[in-house]
């Protein structure tokens, strides 16, 4: 009988700590006022030129320590080391603020294309997305 009476007080003070504590909860992580709905959006269309099915990638690791990543400048893109993975003439669209350019490259059997959008008006063009297929 004594057990008995030993988990019926610890159980009384269990409850006492959750019903002293909740307060405290509460005001530490407070509910929604409001309900809210998750709305899903189409992804947004690939740039022209760039075939269905192709992935985006942060950064672009090509033979000879050339790399591609996002943020790069138009200059550094454009640079003489990537001419050699030149895949066609480069494609322009009208993008936010201005034309954006889509670079299309090859390297062996893989395909990629750099889009270069302008970020802030008055700034030089630079890598917003990498395209793999």
């Amino acid at each position: 009988m004594r057990s008995l009476a030993e988990w019926v007080l610890a159980l009384g003070i269990m409850w006492l700590v959750v019903w002293l504590g909740s307060p405290l909860v509460r005001r530490l992580a407070p509910l929604s006022p409001g309900t809210f709905t998750l709305v899903e959006s189409a992804l947004p269309a690939l740039p022209a030129g760039v075939p269905a099915g192709a992935e985006t990638v942060p950064l672009l690791i090509l033979e000879g320590e050339a790399v591609i990543r996002l943020g790069m400048s138009e200059g550094e893109v454009r640079a003489p080391r990537f001419t050699r993975f030149t895949a066609g003439p480069p494609l322009s669209e009208p993008g936010v603020l201005g034309d954006r350019a889509i670079l299309p490259f090859r390297s062996g059997p893989s395909r990629f294309w750099v889009v270069l959008d302008r970020t802030a008006v008055g700034r030089e063009r630079e890598v917003t997305a990498v395209y793999v297929r």
